[in-house]
């Protein structure tokens, strides 16, 4: 995999832009359907493609009798990072770097959906995002995200502190229902237990550290790290009250129904 680094590239805001969306997309997009999301005249996006194809960023994919475009996925974009890791360079095959911006925590999160059917994610939600993560969260990208884990049948295993289980309450319908029924299994541990600002992130050799009140994430490539933060979800799993969460929330969605 290629990795490089953006500002590196001098793309421009609309360059930049175009990029964002096939980049957070798993799917080929017709053009006509990347300039609705990136908000571009349709001229501007075919110009901005073919210089990105160009480029070798992206590639173009033959459906019928029309184009679509797609990110190339053996190239990994990083935005202003903060700190590599040596091992990177020495091939010991670890690696760490820090990203600000939910522009690029996104990009980072779209990385979950690389996993395979019944693949496991691990998640541990701390008490202290439970005023910042909708917020800061864009509802069609989390909707997003979910519809691809509910149709690649992904399993997720979380852990959740009760004030940020309790946002569910919170949420619009729209929102409960894209939580709902995907393979989910959600213990709630007290807030005081993992009173911390972070939602963590676990799968294969991975670990995301993602903290949205200062817009920063950690990624962990390391496969022994990757087990003890593991063996540390098991261990608060055993103290949490086992939640069905979709059953949950249909009866929120009974409830608002009938207010």
């Amino acid at each position: 995999m290629r990795r490089i680094i953006l500002e590196a590239l001098g793309l421009s805001p609309k360059e930049h832009a175009v990029l964002v969306v096939l980049q957070q997309q798993p799917l080929a997009h017709k053009t006509i359907k990347v300039a609705r999301e990136a908000n571009l005249p349709y001229a501007t996006v075919s110009f901005i493609l073919r210089k990105l194809e160009k480029r070798k960023l992206i590639r173009r994919v033959r459906k019928g009798k029309h184009i679509e475009w797609v990110y190339r996925r053996n190239i990994e974009m990083i935005d202003n990072p903060t700190s590599i890791s040596p091992s990177e360079s020495s091939g010991q095959g670890s690696f760490f770097i820090v990203v600000s911006g939910m522009m690029n925590i996104t990009k980072e999160l779209t990385k979950i959906l690389e996993l395979a059917p019944t693949e496991r994610l691990y998640a541990i939600q701390g008490s202290g995002i439970s005023k910042t993560i909708l917020k800061k969260i864009d509802m069609k990208f989390m909707s997003h995200v979910h519809n691809e884990m509910r149709r690649r049948k992904i399993i997720i295993e979380g852990v959740v502190s009760e004030s940020v289980f309790g946002l569910f309450s919170k949420m619009n319908e729209g929102q409960l229902l894209s939580h709902l029924d995907r393979m989910t299994i959600a213990y709630i541990l007290p807030d005081e237990l993992i009173k911390f600002p972070l939602d963590i992130f676990m799968f294969r050799d991975r670990v995301l550290l993602v903290d949205y009140e200062t817009e920063r994430l950690v990624r962990i490539d390391d496969s022994s790290l990757s087990q003890i933060f593991k063996s540390l979800f098991f261990i608060a799993e055993q103290y949490g009250k086992k939640v069905d969460l979709n059953d949950y929330i249909r009866k929120l969605l009974v409830k608002k129904s009938n207010i």
